[in-house]
């Protein structure tokens, strides 16, 4: 049996090995033209003032324009604690020149650009005609819980869905500290001045609250119901000792004792 144990545990052993020198074989991944010239749910808000603009919505994605006039390549991936960096995924990327035109990502990649995904990250680099553009792609976000790690630094600015709040502390919640909240149309809009590490943004649909509110005020019936339940069983307890002429004695005034 331990020998059938042990082989079995060095297979799989083999095996995980085998997919992590095949995953640094093949690069992580081919990230696709397909995928690249998806288009976005929503046309990209190239007109933004922000060094990095995020547009939240409710099928849990988000749309973002990074500010990339400075840069020669843009390393994006998600910080694991078990697994370590993790490649970002996205589709439907976009790059404006300066003069504000736009090309999909097969456009992209051949005026110079690469797009190229490893185990760890993907990176995106411009060709030297590209200096003072901006990037734009759609990736998976939840607007409950959205979080996105710094990967320019600068001002940020996160858009919530409609209907959507970071208003009260206990369901709401933002870091960094230092934002402000402004309203465009009928969209929370949350900003930072300067950013330079990761942001996360916990908000709430309205409608929520009378969720929240219905489940407390369950939680606080069951809670009386329970104590006032208890409180009988006590009373018929005590009466049945007595009627059995048990603790006649004691103090029948304190409340203290359980029986």
């Amino acid at each position: 049996m331990n020998r059938r144990f042990a082989l079995a545990v060095g297979c799989v052993a083999l095996l995980a090995l085998s997919a992590g020198c095949l995953g640094y074989v093949t690069g992580g991944g081919e990230v696709t033209n397909e995928t690249l010239d998806a288009e976005p749910s929503e046309p990209y808000a190239f007109d933004t003032d922000r060094d990095a603009d995020f547009r939240l919505s409710v099928d849990g994605t988000y749309r973002v324009v990074y500010d990339v006039s400075d840069r020669d390549e843009l390393r994006l991936y998600d910080g694991t604690v078990y697994a370590g960096d993790q490649p970002l995924e996205f589709e439907a990327f976009r790059y404006q020149y300066p003069d504000g035109e736009v090309v999909s990502g097969s456009e992209f990649r051949a005026r110079g650009g690469e797009i190229e995904r490893t185990p760890d990250e993907t990176w995106v680099r411009f060709a030297d005609d590209m200096d003072g553009g901006k990037v734009a792609f759609t990736s998976t976000g939840s607007p409950r819980r959205f979080t996105s790690l710094g990967y320019i630094d600068g001002s940020y600015a996160v858009t919530l869905p409609p209907g959507f709040s970071t208003d009260i502390p206990l369901v709401g919640h933002v870091s960094p500290r230092d934002y402000e909240v402004e309203t465009v149309g009928d969209r929370d809009r949350i900003v930072w001045n300067e950013v330079t590490g990761s942001i996360v943004v916990q908000s709430y649909r309205e409608t929520d609250l009378v969720i929240f509110g219905g489940i407390f005020g369950i939680g606080v019936l069951v809670a009386i119901v329970g104590t006032l339940r208890f409180k009988r069983q006590l009373t018929e307890l005590r009466e049945r000792r007595r009627e059995m002429g048990l603790g006649v004695y004691e103090d029948e005034d304190d409340d203290d004792g359980l029986l």
